[in-house]
């Protein structure tokens, strides 16, 4: 099988299997709640990039980074990640993005996008900020769980992502009983405003 035709059905079913396990916002029931839930704890995504940089992170208290790359991945990043292209996000199960990666060890890192996109902001290993785009904004107990995130990520022509976040596992356990511990059961992403026309 040809690599395009084998990514083609790779797209195929992730998505199938999104809209399944209720990934297309806001999930309804309780079983689409918990595919929501399990779809939070991990991150994986794959793509190119130019230049080489590589990110460990382990929570937003520990994270270095080391040089600088432009990638585009495809892939899950979580409900609150960037998902495409500006037009092509607000909780499009289409998931990809473009975006940059830059950093220095023991002083600072940055990903994500240079535009009203997600982006990771870290001083040194120990202080982090993340923006989010205004229609992917996360509950209090969302933001809180984002800081958890446990992985790592590398350019180098190849540009991978992987991570684990135990407070998203600790979520779905405890959501098993329908405790909602970060308050994400009903989150949705908020709708876009719409471009203004351009004056003729």
């Amino acid at each position: 099988m040809r690599p395009e035709r084998r990514v083609a059905y790779g797209l195929a079913l992730g998505t199938a299997c999104l809209l399944l396990f209720g990934c297309a916002q806001p999930p309804r029931g309780y079983l689409a709640r918990r595919g929501a839930d399990l779809a939070d704890c991990f991150q994986f995504s794959i793509g190119g990039g130019l230049m080489t940089y590589a990110r460990a992170r382990f929570t937003d208290w520990a994270v270095v980074g080391a040089g600088i790359a432009h990638r585009e991945r495809w892939g899950w990043r979580g409900r609150y990640g960037d998902r495409g292209w500006e037009k092509g996000r607000g909780g499009d199960v289409y998931i990809g993005d473009i975006g940059f990666e830059a950093g220095f060890p023991l002083v600072g890192n940055e990903e994500g996008s240079d535009g009203e996109g997600n982006r990771v902001s870290t001083l040194g290993p120990f202080i982090t900020i993340r923006r989010y785009a205004r229609d992917l904004e996360p509950t209090t107990g969302g933001k809180f769980a984002e800081r958890f995130w446990i992985g790592f990520a590398g350019t180098a022509a190849l540009s991978i992502e992987a991570g684990l976040n135990p407070v998203e596992l600790l979520d779905l356990i405890l959501g098993l009983s329908t405790l909602d511990i970060t308050g994400d059961d009903t989150w949705a992403p908020k709708p876009r405003q719409a471009e203004p026309a351009a004056k003729p």
